[in-house]
């Protein structure tokens, strides 16, 4: 490719035009002209870099080129020369917008340095007007971006305050099914109540991903049930005059996705293809079909595999896609919409979620006609419920343990009080915080179980399970959240919290979560065989991972080790690796507790002087690591402890 500057020279003497040409060289791509009519022609459709004109020509001067120059199309820079020494000639030339000045006779150095000069501050100023370009896209982004966590702020504070709501229906509707009949007139509506309730739950939670910005979890999903429940979601949203078309196929098509995006794909397509149908309406075409493709039909730049896919096609009858601008449709901002219509990101957004599930997006279109948006996503072999059912409450879980509930929501507790006391436990309600604290000090061995919102006025639910834990550390705790950034999994199990479960709380949930909390094994080791380990293996610490520590006894609950550590940690979880006498690492990743630590310098005797022993009891053991336990004893262990 020749990327030498392009130069168009004018001046009506042939002989000067060449001349100029000689003294310039190879260094150029040089055209000619000896007519300024045809200069104008050729800068108009050849867009040169330099155009060296001549003042003083017949049919049109060079001043009058300038004027007729098209500026919103040319870029081009301008040598004005003429043989006269006129300094208003000069600056006429550049008021015109000629970037130079050069009178006849010239030197061919000077001729050269000009040019040079010419094409080097074109350049620059090309470059500068790159930059303030970028940077104006730039300030748009940021623009954008500041808008869309404005609205995710907002939705995050909106399904606060819905959930609660959410939850006094969900729960008193379930209350209300658990006490009528299934022959009863309204038992019906009340499991449409229900039905309608868990929709606008997962909708609520769609607003809470959105509002933190997180990755979804990807988990296999029936495509089929997604889009046929996306559909429903949509129509009231739709106008009346847009009908839809849908032809969801009858074999069952899985694919490792997360449902919530799938429904934002929906959500974003249709209301694409919404907008394109406007004012007039049209049809609205959905269609899911298991299909198969080969080393010829994957072929495509987006380097989809040969294989076996689900492909989902989103069709409308409106203004189409213009050809030029189809391949931009999915960069980010990108928009042909006016102002409040779009924000150029939902097919950007749309792309980077297809492509995160493995699959691709194609579009087609053709303008005043229609177009066609083909997603594909690779299907597994992976049996998939279509839908959780709506549960039965004869076969909940219950028990006899004594409950405290902890709720500002006064509703809120008396449905959840109803529940529990249904399930068989006895239950005390607080919508203060501080007075339910009060309750638990004078009497801390009565109660079994805490359940105790996060967001409450006074002392936080946090605060509450840190001030109850100092009481009773042994005491289970759940907490029950609508939407909180502070919180997750992670560090509700740093402050002792056993479980953590998001607004709205349905019923089997609260039964399941209870009697999970519940089961787990106390802080204390459970008598269960106790092994020694002869020395030469190892435990490593996450707390202290450049560290051995000498593993001192095991058994199928925990183990013992000794150490040179200063201080207990602040946080009683721990995450240990056992190492083999062969320096193998032969277990990682055992989650733990710590429930004893015996400073060096005890009365009880150590193995080791001057070092303390921690004892740990093992959390949620996978299979594989209780299997890779026994097979430790069984192979390094030495003599079962009394």
């Amino acid at each position: 490719m020749d990327n030498r500057p392009r130069l168009l020279i004018c001046d009506d003497e042939p002989l000067m035009t060449e001349s100029i040409k000689r003294v310039l060289g190879d260094n150029y791509r040089v055209q000619t002209t000896n007519s300024s009519r045809h200069a104008l022609s050729l800068i108009h459709a050849d867009a040169p870099d330099l155009v060296i004109l001549d003042v003083m020509m017949p049919g049109m001067t060079g001043f009058e080129v300038l004027d007729a120059v098209d500026r919103e199309h040319c870029d081009a820079a301008f040598i004005i020369v003429t043989g006269e020494a006129s300094v208003d000639s000069a600056i006429k030339a550049i008021r015109k917008g000629a970037s130079d000045y050069l009178r006849k006779p010239f030197e061919p150095e000077e001729l050269i340095i000009r040019v040079e000069n010419v094409l080097k501050q074109r350049q620059m100023k090309h470059d500068h007007m790159c930059v303030q370009a970028e940077n104006r896209q730039l300030e748009n982004q940021l623009r954008q971006s500041q808008k869309m966590e404005a609205i995710g702020t907002l939705a995050g504070g909106i399904a606060h305050d819905f959930n609660n709501v959410l939850s006094i229906i969900l729960g008193n509707t379930e209350l209300a099914l658990a006490d009528m009949p299934g022959h009863h007139a309204a038992h019906h509506n009340l499991e449409r109540i229900l039905t309608a309730s868990l929709r606008a739950r997962e909708m609520i939670q769609q607003l809470l991903s959105f509002s933190r910005k997180e990755e979804s979890g990807f988990k296999p999903i029936r495509l089929n049930s997604v889009i046929a429940e996306s559909l429903k979601l949509m129509r009231a949203s739709l106008p009346t005059n847009i009908s839809i078309e849908r032809d969801i196929c009858s074999t069952i098509c899985t694919a490792i996705a997360d449902a919530t995006q799938i429904h934002q794909v929906m959500l974003n397509l249709c209301t694409n293809a919404a907008h394109a149908m406007e004012p007039n309406g049209g049809v609205l075409t959905i269609r899911l079909e298991p299909v198969t493709l080969d080393g010829d039909t994957a072929a495509d730049p987006d380097g989809l595999a040969p294989g076996r896919y689900a492909r989902l096609i989103v069709a409308d009858t409106g203004h189409g896609i213009e050809a030029e601008i189809i391949d931009r449709i999915f960069d980010p901002y990108f928009t042909t919409k006016e102002t409040g219509k779009g924000t150029g990101m939902g097919l950007s957004v749309v792309h980077g979620i297809i492509k995160s599930s493995g699959g691709t997006i194609r579009a087609f279109s053709q303008p005043g006609r229609f177009t066609e948006f083909h997603l594909y996503l690779p299907v597994v072999d992976i049996v998939v419920d279509a839908k959780p059912a709506i549960f039965d409450q004869r076969h909940l879980p219950g028990g006899h343990e004594h409950i405290m509930i902890v709720d500002d929501e006064e509703m809120l507790v008396d449905m959840m009080r109803q529940v529990l006391e249904q399930l068989g436990y006895t239950v005390t309600a607080h919508t203060d915080s501080s007075a339910s604290h009060e309750a638990f000090v004078c009497s801390p061995r009565t109660y079994d179980l805490l359940i105790t919102d996060m967001t409450m006025p006074g002392m936080t639910g946090t605060d509450l399970a840190k001030a109850i834990k100092a009481v009773r550390a042994d005491l289970p705790v759940i907490l029950c959240t609508g939407f909180n950034e502070q919180i997750s999994e992670e560090t509700a199990q740093s402050l002792g919290i056993q479980a953590l479960i998001m607004k709205p709380v349905g019923m089997q949930q609260l039964a399941e979560a209870i009697r999970k909390v519940l089961a787990q094994p106390s802080p204390e080791r459970r008598k269960t065989p106790r092994f020694a380990v002869p020395a030469g293996s190892f435990v490593i610490s996450r707390t202290h991972p450049y560290e051995r520590c000498n593993l001192m006894d095991i058994g199928p609950s925990g183990l013992a080790f000794s150490h040179e550590m200063e201080s207990v940690p602040d946080n009683p979880s721990d995450q240990l690796a056992i190492m083999a006498p062969d320096g193998e690492i032969f277990i990682n990743g055992l989650h733990c507790r710590i429930v004893s630590d015996t400073p060096a310098g005890s009365p009880v005797s150590l193995s080791e002087a001057g070092r303390a022993r921690r004892g740990v009891s093992f959390e949620d053991l996978t299979v594989l690591q209780t299997e890779l336990i026994s097979q430790f004893i069984h192979n390094h262990a030495r003599g079962l402890l009394q």
